[in-house]
C-alpha cells in the first residue's frame, strides 16, 4: 500500500469513527441516557449524554 493510499485509508477510517461516535451520542442523548467518558487523569466518569452531546457538537438534542 502506497503512502497516499495509507493516508486516504486513515482519513476515511477517522471519518467513519467520528460519524459512529456522533450517531451513538445523539441516540443516547435522545433517549436521555448516560455515557462513560474518560478524564484527563486516566479515570472515567458517568455523565448525561444530553449535556455531553451539546458540549461536543454545539447543537440541540433532536427529538423523535
Amino acid at each position: 500500500m502506497s503512502d497516499s493510499e495509507m493516508k486516504l485509508f486513515n482519513q476515511q477510517l477517522k471519518q467513519g469513527l467520528d460519524l459512529a461516535s456522533y450517531r451513538m451520542m445523539r441516540d443516547k442523548a435522545m433517549r436521555n441516557l448516560s455515557v462513560i467518558i474518560g478524564d484527563d487523569k486516566g479515570g472515567w466518569r458517568k455523565v448525561s449524554a444530553r449535556d455531553e452531546f451539546v458540549r461536543l457538537y454545539h447543537e440541540p438534542v433532536p427529538t423523535f
